[in-house]
């Protein structure tokens, strides 16, 4: 079923009409918030991804021949969402992890990415790299934009952000996830309800802020553990979660370099001239 999807990933940044889709954005910490991280920017790979363009109607054409056997439980829960749920989940996650597959085959070559295929959600792989190492793609809409999801403290606990980059998970459905070796974070500036209103624009626009490593997500310094609540469902069923404060993670060209240095990749494209 992928290789309806593999497409070079000249077809993401070079449409039809030929807008130019791949651009860093730089978000700086204006202090607007009650609580905010010290952090004075954070750089994103910011997508403009043309709604009638190839690349798009593939991924949507295989989220709906995913819909037919989905589970109807999120990740994190064995009991049944609304199809409207089911939808906008199945959707965001697919778009959200083929443009994370995109980018690192432009970035680093097709040869060096590899995209698994999996029947069991257990565990499940959405990037391994040609060394071996895995990846697993994280999406999260945002009503109230992508700088609040960048830079504010959680103002009941200025400890945590209310975003981060979201690790393994464990609860009666899903007792253990084994660890990833990197977790890549995709953000969609919206209200999750209404996700779908996206399609009705010329371009869909996600934000890749960047990521997180197996280390950080070791390292007691770094991550958290936060009890999580999914959603947009009328099923609440709160998991645990290991996870990196945004404000703690790499942005994007940081975490684009780390992959570089743990695998032996090459850039093929200078970020700084997006």
């Amino acid at each position: 079923m992928y290789s309806l999807l593999r497409n070079k990933a000249q077809q993401l940044c070079f449409a039809d009409d030929q807008m130019k889709q791949v651009t860093l954005k730089t978000f700086k910490n204006k202090s607007r918030l009650v609580k905010y991280v010290e952090r004075d920017a954070f750089t994103c790979i910011e997508l403009n991804i043309p709604n009638k363009g190839n690349w798009m109607k593939r991924v949507c054409a295989y989220a709906e021949t995913v819909m037919g056997d989905l589970n109807r439980g999120q990740a994190n829960t064995s009991k049944q969402r609304s199809a409207s749920t089911v939808e906008i989940d199945n959707l965001s996650g697919l778009i959200a992890e083929h443009a994370c597959d995109t980018i690192l085959r432009w970035q680093f070559g097709d040869e060096n990415i590899i995209k698994p295929q999996s029947d069991n959600s257990f565990n499940q792989i959405d990037i391994e790299l040609i060394t071996g190492k895995t990846i697993e793609v994280r999406s999260s809409c945002v009503r109230n934009g992508i700088e609040f999801a960048l830079f504010a403290k959680d103002t009941a606990d200025s400890r945590q952000q209310y975003f981060d980059v979201i690790g393994p998970y464990s609860n009666s459905y899903k007792p253990g996830e084994q660890l990833k070796d990197y977790y890549m974070r995709v953000l969609y500036a919206c209200d999750k309800k209404n996700f779908m209103e996206l399609f009705e624009r010329p371009v869909l626009q996600l934000f890749i802020t960047g990521g997180a490593t197996k280390a950080m997500m070791q390292d007691t310094d770094v991550y958290q553990n936060k009890h999580l609540v999914p959603a947009g469902g009328q099923v609440r069923v709160e998991s645990d979660y290991r996870v990196v404060p945004l404000g703690k993670s790499p942005d994007a060209p940081e975490f684009l370099h780390v992959l570089a240095r743990e695998n032996g990749f090459v850039s093929l494209h200078d970020l700084s001239r997006l």
